[in-house]
C-alpha cells in the first residue's frame, strides 16, 4: 500500500488528499447526526410508549376487575346457592319442580349480564352435576354432553379455593350453538360452611380490548396481549402473530421485569423489524406489547440521512474541483523544475525562468536557480583544477628524471664491477638498484608478495653490510602466500624499525622473524615482523599505533613510516585490515599486518580451497 502511494505523482497525492479531507468530515458528521437522531427518536418514542402501555394495561385490568367483582354476585343471591345444592336429576326425568327451578334460575341470570356489555355468557357448574347457563346473543340452551372437568381453566379455578381465575383466549363449547372465542373469569362458589357449591364462569368478549385500543388512537402501533403462558389473546396485526409474539416474549422474559424495552428483528414474510415496550400485569398475568415498525419510526431520521448523502455528494464535488485546481497550480512549477533538472543531468546548466507564483514554491525555485549557477561555477573551477593538475603531473614526470639517471648510473657501475670481478660490490649495487627501482614504482596499485619479499631481502642485504653481525633474519613463508597481491613498499619500513630500534643495547645478534601465513580459513593474510629487542614503551607504542598524537621525541621519528603503511592499508582495503604493533619491555616488538588474500587473477579463494 505504501509503495503504491509513493509511486503516485505529487498532483495525484494532492488531489486525493483534498478529496478525502472534503468527503470524510461530511460522512462522519452526517453519520453521527443520523445515529444521534435515531437514538433520540427511539428514546422519546419508547418513553411515550411506556406511558401508553401502562395506561392500556390499567384499562384492560379495570375492565376485567369489573367482571371479577360481577362474579361474586351469587353471594348476594341466596336462591342461586339453593339451586346449586339441589341433587342432580336427568333431564328426561324432570317434572314440574325441576322446570320451575330452571325457569327461576334463568330469570336470575338474565338480569346481570345486561349490566356489562363485555359479558357474552354466564354458566354455573353445580358440584351435584347440574349445569345452568345463559348466552346473551342467541339464548342457546346448555349442552349437557360437554364437561369442563378436564379443561385447564376449570382445574385452575378449583385450585384457587374461591379466588378468581382469568383464562386466556379459549373456545366456549358449553352451549348448543357454534363454539365461540371467549375469555373466562371463573370462581369457585363456597357454601356457608365453606364446602364447594359450584363454579361460576363468566365469558367475556375478547373484542373489549379492541375498543380500549381504539380509544387510545394508536393508529401506527402494533398492540398484542398474551396470557401468562405466552399464548396470544389479542393483536392488531393480521400477519403471523405467534412468530412475532415469540420473538417479543423472548426479550421481555430475559430479566423478569414488569416493564421494559424490546426490539424485534425482521422475521421475513412481511414481519418487519419493530421496537417498543412491554408491560406485565401481576393481577391478570397478562403482558401487553406496544410496538412500532422501525421503518415508520425512522422515517424522519431517514430524511436526515438522505440530506446527509446530498451534502456528501456536494462536498465531494466541491472538494474534487478545488483539489484539482490547487494540484494543478502547485504541480506546474514543480514540473518546470523537473524539466530543468533533467537538463542539468545532461550537463546543460541553464537556469529556468522566474516562477509565476510566490510563497514556498517561489522560494524553492529561486534557491534552485542559485544552486544551478553555483554548480556551473563549480564545474568551471573543477575544470581549471584538472588543468593545473595535469601541469603538475608534467612537472612530476620531469622531477623523476633524476632517480632514473641515478638508477642507470648505478647499473653502469655494477656492470663495471662485474667486469672487474668485484662480486661483492656488484651484489650490493644490484640491491641498491632494486630499491631505487621499487621507489620509482611506489605509485603502483598492487604488487605480488613474492616481489615485495624479494625487495625486503635486498634491503636486508644492504643493512647487513652496514650492521655486520648485528642481526639475523629468519624467514617463515607459508606455501602459496607469495601469490597474494599487496601494496608496494609496506614491509621495508617495518624491517627498518626492527633493525634500527631493536638492535641497540642488545647482547648478541638481534633475532628478526619474518612470517607470512593464512588466517580465517584462508580468506586473510597475516604478515608478522618480530624481533627480540628491548621493546617499546607504552607511550611510544600508542603513538606508533595511532592512539596518541606524535610528539617531538627523537626515538619516534620513524613513526611517520609506520603511520604511512597503516594509512595506505586502511585506504586501500578499509576496516578491519590494518597494521598493529605489539610490544612489551625486554620482550621485543612484533608488527602484525592484516591483509585480504587477493591473487593476481582477482580470485579471493585461498589456494588450499582450490580443486
Amino acid at each position: 500500500m505504501m509503495r503504491r502511494w509513493n509511486n503516485l505523482t505529487y498532483q495525484s497525492k494532492l488531489l486525493l488528499a483534498f478529496f478525502l479531507l472534503g468527503i470524510i468530515p461530511s460522512i462522519v458528521i452526517g453519520t453521527m447526526a443520523y445515529f444521534k437522531s435515531v437514538d433520540t427518536l427511539e428514546s422519546r418514542v419508547n418513553e411515550d410508549l411506556g406511558v401508553i402501555a401502562g395506561q392500556l394495561n390499567e384499562a384492560i385490568q379495570r375492565q376485567v376487575e369489573d367482571v371479577d367483582r360481577f362474579s361474586t354476585f351469587p353471594y348476594f343471591t341466596p336462591e342461586i346457592f339453593q339451586i346449586l345444592n339441589q341433587p342432580y336429576i336427568p333431564r328426561d326425568q324432570w317434572g314440574y319442580r325441576e322446570l320451575e327451578t330452571q325457569l327461576q334460575f334463568a330469570k336470575l341470570l338474565v338480569t346481570y349480564p345486561s349490566i356489562f356489555s363485555t359479558i357474552q355468557g354466564l354458566i354455573f357448574y353445580s358440584t351435584k352435576g347440574n349445569v345452568y347457563g345463559y348466552r346473551v346473543s342467541d339464548r342457546s340452551s346448555i349442552n349437557e354432553s360437554v364437561s369442563p372437568v378436564e379443561e385447564e381453566w376449570y382445574k385452575e379455578t378449583l385450585s384457587r379455593d374461591g379466588g378468581v381465575f382469568i383464562s386466556g383466549l379459549r373456545q366456549e363449547k358449553q352451549f348448543n350453538s357454534a363454539p365461540f372465542a371467549t375469555i373466562t373469569a371463573s370462581r369457585l362458589l363456597l357454601n356457608d360452611d365453606f364446602s364447594p357449591a359450584g363454579v361460576v364462569a363468566v365469558d367475556i368478549r375478547p373484542d373489549f380490548m379492541d375498543k380500549i385500543v381504539r380509544s387510545f388512537q394508536l393508529k401506527s402501533m402494533h398492540v398484542m396481549v398474551a396470557d401468562e403462558k405466552g399464548e396470544l389473546i389479542y393483536s392488531t396485526r393480521t400477519a403471523d402473530n405467534q412468530r412475532f409474539l415469540s420473538a417479543a416474549a423472548q426479550q421481555s422474559g430475559r430479566n423478569g421485569a414488569t416493564r421494559g424495552l424490546i426490539t424485534v428483528p425482521e422475521l421475513g414474510d412481511g414481519l418487519e423489524a419493530a421496537t417498543g415496550v412491554y408491560a406485565h400485569s401481576e393481577y391478570l398475568g397478562w403482558t401487553s406489547y406496544l410496538l412500532i415498525d422501525r421503518k415508520e419510526l425512522l422515517e424522519d431520521a431517514n430524511v436526515i440521512r438522505n440530506f446527509t448523502i446530498v451534502l456528501v455528494v456536494i462536498f465531494t464535488a466541491a472538494a474534487a474541483v478545488l483539489s484539482l485546481l490547487l494540484a494543478r497550480g502547485l504541480s506546474k512549477p514543480i514540473r518546470s523544475l523537473i524539466s530543468s533538472m533533467r537538463d542539468v543531468e545532461r550537463g546543460l546548466f541553464v537556469a529556468p525562468a522566474a516562477p509565476p507564483i510566490k510563497g514556498e514554491i517561489g522560494q524553492l525555485h529561486l534557491s534552485y536557480v542559485t544552486m544551478v549557477k553555483r554548480l556551473d561555477m563549480l564545474i568551471q573551477s573543477i575544470e581549471e583544477n584538472e588543468r593545473q593538475k595535469r601541469e603538475a603531473e608534467l612537472y612530476a614526470l620531469r622531477a623523476r628524471i633524476a632517480p632514473h639517471f641515478l638508477y642507470n648510473t648505478i647499473n653502469s657501475i655494477r656492470m663495471l664491477a662485474v667486469l672487474q670481478q668485484s662480486d661483492g660490490i656488484a651484489k650490493l649495487l644490484q640491491s641498491l638498484n632494486k630499491l631505487l627501482h621499487a621507489n620509482m614504482k611506489l605509485d603502483s596499485e598492487l604488487v605480488p608478495l613474492a616481489a615485495e619479499l624479494e625487495l625486503l631481502r635486498h634491503y636486508v642485504r644492504l643493512m647487513e653490510l652496514r650492521y655486520t653481525n648485528r642481526f639475523q633474519v629468519d624467514w617463515k613463508i607459508e606455501e602459496h602466500t607469495e601469490r597474494a597481491m599487496v601494496p608496494p613498499m609496506i614491509l621495508q619500513p617495518l624491517m627498518e624499525n626492527a633493525i634500527f630500534h631493536g638492535s641497540f643495547e642488545v647482547e648478541g645478534p638481534l633475532l628478526i622473524e619474518v612470517q607470512v601465513s593464512f588466517v580465517n580459513n584462508g580468506g586473510e593474510l597475516l604478515i608478522t615482523i618480530a624481533d627480540n629487542g628491548h621493546g617499546i614503551t607504552p607511550e611510544a607504542l600508542n603513538v606508533l599505533n595511532g592512539l596518541s598524537p606524535q610528539n617531538a621525541a627523537g626515538h619516534l621519528s620513524n613513526s611517520i613510516g609506520v603511520a604511512n603503511v597503516r594509512d595506505r592499508i586502511r585506504l586501500r582495503f578499509g576496516p578491519p585490515y590494518t597494521l598493529l604493533l605489539v610490544s612489551e619491555p625486554d620482550r621485543g616488538t612484533r608488527a602484525e599486518l592484516y591483509l585480504p588474500f587477493k591473487q593476481e587473477d582477482g580470485e579471493a579463494a585461498p589456494p588450499q580451497m582450490e580443486e
